[in-house]
């Protein structure tokens, strides 16, 4: 039920421009907030992949809800144009790489008794504040955070020739399954000291882009301004930079795969919502 990271296994993150090494190995993207679909506010969590398409998918899919809300409320907030947003993408290499529960091997599922459909469901985190009157009802991370919860808490019973696990391999539910290959993101349990060496204390920084997003006009696909009728909210772009960087190497494990190269190319990905 383990999953053994590759010795020099890249790993890929998303965080926002502004952020400094080793700030994206400290897991506090979702510490302050409600948390994240496998920790709970005060939970450290590194959301990492070693796919760099999963998490720029992710990254796009929670820009998407940020775009929404603002055009929610512009009218008692101003909207800018067009739906641009900026970011870093990071590649690193953990030495020695976490041991890692693979949530959808049979083991675990017997082993911490979920459902296998329990790790693919696409809810969103609840609504903050007051529910009002006709919005639909809100969803949560309750049963994947509680899950997470068990593991970080997991230690191997005596003999089992097992090692307390770091995080966990889940599937991305944001990112479509194609060619019969499930895409899927880590979670790393950022603990203390005393259970694991941190993971900004045994990271080697790789590599860093400059991640543009874009969210366009259904038909045509051009930019998203004030008379925009339609947006495709499920095929956003993206654009790598500076130019001069490589180009971004193609996941071998995913069927299909091609390397991603710098501005000023662009590129689409498709976002699962449901």
């Amino acid at each position: 039920m383990y999953y053994a990271l590759g010795a020099g296994a890249r790993l890929y993150r998303v965080t926002s421009p502004s952020t400094t090494w080793p700030t994206p190995l400290l897991g506090q993207g979702a510490y302050f907030t409600h948390g994240g679909r496998y920790n709970r506010a005060g939970q450290a969590t590194v959301y990492c992949s070693e796919d760099p398409l999963v998490v720029i998918t992710e990254a796009a899919f929670y820009q998407s809800l940020v775009w929404q809300l603002r055009i929610s409320a512009q009218r008692f907030s101003a909207m800018t144009y067009p739906l641009v947003s900026d970011h870093i993408l990071w590649c690193f290499v953990l030495d020695p790489p976490p041991p890692l529960i693979d949530l959808e091997h049979r083991q675990a599922q017997h082993t911490f008794q979920f459902p296998p459909h329990l790790v693919h469901n696409p809810s969103l985190n609840p609504r903050r504040g007051v529910q009002i009157l006709g919005q639909p009802a809100s969803r949560d991370y309750a049963g994947t955070q509680e899950l997470a919860d068990e593991i970080r808490a997991y230690l191997p019973p005596p003999g089992a020739n097992q090692v307390r696990p770091e995080g966990v391999k889940a599937p991305s539910v944001r990112m479509r399954k194609k060619y019969s290959f499930q895409p899927f993101q880590l979670a790393l349990f950022v603990m203390d000291p005393s259970i694991h060496l941190a993971f900004a204390d045994r990271a080697t920084l790789l590599n860093q882009w400059q991640l543009r997003l874009e969210f366009e006009e259904a038909a045509p696909r051009k930019a998203v301004s004030n008379t925009t009728v339609a947006i495709d909210w499920t095929a956003p772009r993206f654009q790598l930079g500076p130019i001069g960087q490589p180009a971004l190497p193609a996941y071998s494990a995913r069927p299909r795969a091609t390397q991603h190269t710098v501005a000023p190319q662009w590129h689409l990905i498709d976002i699962r919502y449901a």
